[in-house]
């Protein structure tokens, strides 16, 4: 799809979040509720997720190869950059200036920054599945998802964690996906050529010694979020459950990787409204405001952080679009 087309249906999609977000909110008790938010609490938020990025620098550096020595500020300064990038321009720009600004401090090159950026995401994506598949497993749980979609995701959770663990499987599944990329339609052919590109983000893994920890790290990382989600919960004054709040972490987190605005204005929002107003039947106007909370918590330090970092280093906009994926000699 052209870039340009995928921005009006990004826009579009945002747009109709939106509406359906602000959908039956009063103003005026929304804007008395953000007042009325406890910002201590927010402040604690905010600090947490800054401990998050730093907790993400040290296992971009375990999945980095071990024959680099890189310095834990460099990593960070990258991934506060990606996320800054990602956060005001579109077409997730933010990988590939991640990529780009720890090429430009480090023998790293930009092939294997970013594809180390492919496998954390995927990593991610395995551990949200595992802790989702847990959690349903409660009684309380049934109004979120039926029996079909539990074993549908408890199968996609078993494909991916067979996909990370054995090359050779991990290798049939990318040769059928490129041979189909060969013989299908121009549409069908750009799926198959980017999941098979997905899925050699995997082959880094296969090299690490220390497996374990990357995996711990990540399911730190979701627990570091699962606690901002609580204390974002409090500080508006909600009475969500634990369980309640695991869901909402876990679909909006979701609902967050879809194609959307700039900052996953508007489908994140959109996610939010509707699990704790229409499932958790909690009040509109509490729904929009914490979402309206747990994104600024996120948005302004990727901001505010992220533009002094994207200012040191003196990337552009133009810089970005001639980033090459390549790796150094």
């Amino acid at each position: 799809m052209n870039k340009w087309k995928e921005l009006f249906v990004a826009a579009i999609i945002s747009t109709i979040c939106l509406y359906f977000a602000f959908y039956k909110v009063n103003l005026n008790s929304l804007l008395n509720t953000l007042k009325s938010a406890n910002y201590l609490l927010v402040l604690g938020c905010i600090s947490l997720f800054v401990l998050s990025m730093i907790i993400r620098s040290f296992r971009w550096r375990m999945i980095l190869s071990s024959s680099y020595t890189i310095s834990l500020r460099f990593l960070f300064e990258s991934i506060m950059i990606g996320y800054f990038i990602n956060s005001i321009l579109p077409f997730r720009l933010g990988e590939f200036g991640r990529a780009y600004a720890l090429s430009m401090k480090s023998p790293v090159g930009t092939f294997e920054a970013f594809g180390s950026i492919i496998l954390e995401r995927l990593i991610e994506l395995i551990c949200l599945l595992f802790i989702l598949i847990i959690a349903l497993n409660f009684q309380s749980a049934d109004q979120i998802l039926d029996g079909n979609q539990i074993i549908f995701l408890s199968l996609l959770f078993i494909f991916l964690v067979i996909v990370l663990l054995n090359s050779t499987f991990r290798k049939r599944i990318i040769s059928f996906f490129e041979t189909k990329s060969k013989k299908s339609s121009t549409r069908l052919s750009s799926i198959y050529y980017k999941l098979s590109e997905v899925l050699k983000g995997f082959s880094l893994f296969d090299r690490k010694k220390n497996k374990s920890d990357i995996l711990s790290m990540s399911f730190l990382l979701w627990f570091i979020y699962y606690l901002i989600t609580i204390l974002g919960i409090n500080a508006i004054g909600l009475n969500l459950t634990h369980l309640e709040a695991l869901f909402l972490l876990i679909f909006s987190s979701i609902a967050f990787s879809l194609p959307s605005a700039p900052g996953g204005i508007g489908p994140y929002h959109a996610a939010t409204v509707f699990i704790v107003s229409n499932i958790f039947m909690y009040d509109n106007n509490q729904a929009l405001a914490l979402a309206i909370l747990l994104h600024a918590i996120a948005y302004v330090p990727e901001v505010l952080i992220g533009l002094f970092y994207f200012y040191k280093y003196s990337i552009s906009y133009q810089d970005l679009k001639k980033v090459k994926i390549e790796k150094k000699v």
